[in-house]
């Protein structure tokens, strides 16, 4: 047993420094310190001196314990370390032997050494020897070439193509055995080379035919698979065969530099590029029509590229995985081939320059090719993100066509919009009213079938995609907005027609009204559309009138038909304000006859009573817009008649009595209103109230206060009105009134432009 010793000066030792040699001495002596103080502890009473006699037997079972345990502890490490010294003494003694061994096997290999240029003579012979068996083994193929070729095209043209292929197989040999042979000699000869390849040419010619005919096989694979299957074996058996073949001679290749003609041949992967060919030879051929012949040309031939899909993946799916190796994965390389080759197609025809419903079927066909329709069929369920199958079609292609439909849709809203105008006009010079719904408001069938073909045009693109619509919808928005204006001109000249002869049309304001009424239709069913088909695209709250913040498209389009509906009442209204002007009765207010007659208020109450017949035909909004204007030019022709000068009291009680008129007047036309529109803001009426305040008051003293009352609650009030004012009561000097208007107003602050305009800020003279 030899001693094993560490260099504790050499840190890399991979056991590491050795310890240090104990202190017996030290450990001893803090043995007993630590004894000493245990002992110290469990007798710090005079009563545990009785268990002395317990304490001993307790410690001396606990250190019989200790020196059982360290005995077997130093047993097992003493059995260890002799049996790794047994083990180290039986691998020295391997060493010597080993030792022994090589220096034998050296003094071998040099006596051997000079036994390879004593042998060189007979490695000579012995490849003469191979050679000419290489030759006698092929002496009968090279006079049989002829009638092996005959028997060979036979066979092929027979359809015994595995008899066939042996046969060739043969002839390859013979033919790549020469040449090789040929090749290994030392001087090549290129005649020799060319004579023995030209007397084999017809085999290469064989393998082509063979080829074909295997060619022939797969391209008619899916009816073979069901007719005779065997065939498509015979077939993948062969190219196998040739595939192993292949793989031979590259092997080959790389030690003798030499390579077969037509090798490799790959046929496998010609294989592949047959039934890839097939494929898109299949789904070209469901084009039975073009656009010249039938109009719904692409909607058949995409339905019968769907149907033969269907039907040749069910084929593959479950008939070819038992006829091909597995390591073809036919299934989804099938699935991965008809895949391009669709791909392939569907771009063949964008670039045909599709039309708009042409665009629409192809569209939706993509769409549906990933969905129970198609792949997803209940007897394939076929997963494209599984199998990571790109897009059917790119992007690109996606957003190609949905430019040129949304083109071709533009063009044909445009056409559709005028059309529809140019019809919806012939009605209006019907010798009738129009139509009315089933609450009794005039329209005409302008804004449905406007609609109908809106609505049509967003189902379809609903079936395609989201994006899609919001496109589709946008583009109707700006498409509504330029035939506003067209709508708008054509309204106008309708009015100008009927102004150059009143007469005509008969049914001026009902069309008037009916058209009034569209305006709010057209404004109802965008915001319908909106929440229907973009739910979250723009904000729901509607921008307030005069709000700054940035209306969307949909809300500027709501605007401007809700200005052609002011545009449509406004109209109408000329019609109510032409038949009171002729009566004369706004000329009439403030004059002498008027301080004793009721005439001219009278007048504008009947005629409105009148009118108002026609008005509830009026969708509310338009009827609420409508009473709006019609109630706020009443009044300012009733202001403009108080600042027209044209009447000067004599005494206070004509004054009074005028000004009671007034009040008696305004209340009256207020009444009107609240009688014939519930819904209308009356309280402007209040102004002539309070215009006739100012009027009555006797003391002038106090007219100051009416004065700044009158401003308080019409801010937007002038000087020059409120001087006309103050001047109508005519006890007032043209100085006196003017100064009194700067107290009031304060002339800085009424240059200022007004925030809140009211019933004076647009008000001109008489």
């Amino acid at each position: 047993m030899s001693n094993y010793t560490v260099d504790v000066s050499n840190p890399d030792d991979e056991h590491g420094p050795a310890p240090a040699p104990l202190d017996l001495g030290r450990l001893e002596s803090e043995a007993r310190a630590a004894a000493a103080k245990h002992v110290a502890n469990l007798l710090q009473r005079p009563e545990q001196l009785e268990k002395c006699d317990q304490y001993k037997r307790r410690v001396a079972r606990k250190k019989a314990s200790v020196e059982a345990m360290l005995k077997t502890a130093v047993q097992s490490q003493l059995d260890g370390v002799r049996t790794g010294l047994n083990q180290l003494q039986s691998a020295l003694q391997d060493v010597y032997e080993i030792k022994e061994s090589l220096e034998q096997m050296e003094t071998t290999y040099k006596g051997v050494q000079p036994l390879h240029k004593k042998l060189k003579d007979l490695k000579s012979e012995n490849n003469k020897f191979c050679q000419l068996a290489a030759a006698q083994e092929n002496i009968n193929h090279i006079f049989t070439v002829p009638e092996s070729v005959k028997r060979t095209r036979d066979l092929i043209n027979d359809g015994k193509l595995l008899q066939a292929h042996k046969h060739l197989t043969d002839l390859e040999m013979s033919r790549d055995d020469l040449l090789l042979e040929l090749h290994k000699q030392p001087q090549k000869s290129p005649t020799d080379n060319n004579t023995l390849k030209n007397y084999f040419t017809d085999v290469n010619k064989l393998s082509n035919d063979l080829g074909k005919q295997l060619w022939i096989i797969l391209q008619r694979v899916l009816l073979s698979v069901r007719r005779e299957p065997t065939l498509i074996v015979t077939a993948l058996r062969i190219i196998e065969r040739e595939e192993r073949l292949d793989q031979a001679w590259i092997k080959k290749e790389a030690s003798t530099g030499f390579s077969p003609p037509g090798r490799p041949k790959k046929w496998r992967l010609q294989g592949f590029k047959v039934l890839e060919q097939a494929i898109a030879a299949r789904i070209e051929g469901s084009q039975l029509e073009d656009r010249q012949t039938n109009n719904m040309w692409l909607v058949r031939h995409l339905e019968l590229t769907r149907q033969l899909m269907i039907d040749d993946l069910k084929v593959v799916k479950t008939m070819l995985p038992p006829l091909f190796p597995p390591e073809y994965d036919i299934v989804n390389r099938y699935l991965r081939m008809y895949h391009t080759a669709l791909s392939a197609h569907l771009i063949d025809l964008i670039n045909q320059e599709l039309e708009g419903n042409e665009i629409v079927s192809l569209l939706q066909w993509v769409n549906a090719y990933d969905s129970p329709e198609l792949l997803r069929h209940p007897e394939l369920n076929i997963d494209i993100k599984e199998m990571e199958l790109p897009p059917l079609l790119e992007a690109k292609y996606i957003k190609l066509l949905e430019k040129q439909y949304l083109e071709n849709m533009k063009k044909n809203v445009g056409e559709w919009t005028n059309n529809s105008l140019k019809t919806d006009l012939k009605d209006w010079y019907k010798d009738g009213p129009p139509e009315t719904d089933s609450e009794g408001h005039y329209n005409t069938s302008l804004p449905f079938i406007l609609f109908q073909m809106m609505e049509q045009n967003l189902q379809v693109a609903q079936i395609i995609n989201q994006d899609l619509v919001k496109k589709v919808l946008e583009l109707f928005v700006d498409e509504l907005n330029t035939f506003a204006n067209d709508y708008q001109n054509v309204i106008t000249i309708y009015r100008d027609k009927h102004q150059a002869t009143r007469g005509e049309p008969k049914y001026f304001v009902h069309y008037m009204i009916a058209n009034t009424n569209n305006c709010c239709v057209f404004g109802d069913y965008m915001k319908e559309l909106r929440k229907r088909y973009l739910k979250n695209e723009y904000d729901e709250e509607e921008a307030e009138e005069g709000s700054d913040i940035r209306k969307d498209r949909f809300q500027q389009l709501t605007e401007t038909f809700l200005t052609l509906s002011r545009t449509g009442a406004t109209l109408i209204l000329e019609e109510f304000f032409l038949d009171l002007r002729n009566s004369n009765c706004f000329n009439e207010l403030l004059t002498r006859n008027w301080m004793n007659k009721t005439d001219s208020i009278d007048t504008v109450c009947e005629t409105w009573a009148d009118y108002n017949s026609d008005f509830q035909h009026l969708r509310p909004a338009s009827f609420d817009i409508l009473v709006e204007i019609g109630q706020t030019k009443i009044l300012k022709e009733y202001i403009r008649a108080l600042l027209g000068k044209k009447l000067s009291f004599k005494t206070y009680d004509e004054r009074r009595n005028s000004a009671d008129k007034i009040t008696r007047e305004g209340e009256q036309l207020k009444q009107l209103f609240i009688k014939w529109a519930p819904r209308s803001e009356t309280k402007t009426w209040d102004v002539l109230s309070s215009i006739a305040e100012i009027l009555k008051l006797k003391d002038t003293s106090m007219l100051s206060l009416e004065v700044m009352g009158l401003v308080k609650s019409h801010p937007d009030i002038r000087s020059d009105q409120l001087i006309n004012i103050l001047l109508l009561r005519g006890d007032m000097k043209n100085a006196d009134a003017k100064q009194m208007a700067v107290d009031t107003l304060n002339e800085e602050d009424s240059i200022k432009p007004v925030k809140n305009k009211g019933i004076f800020w647009d008000l001109s003279g008489p």
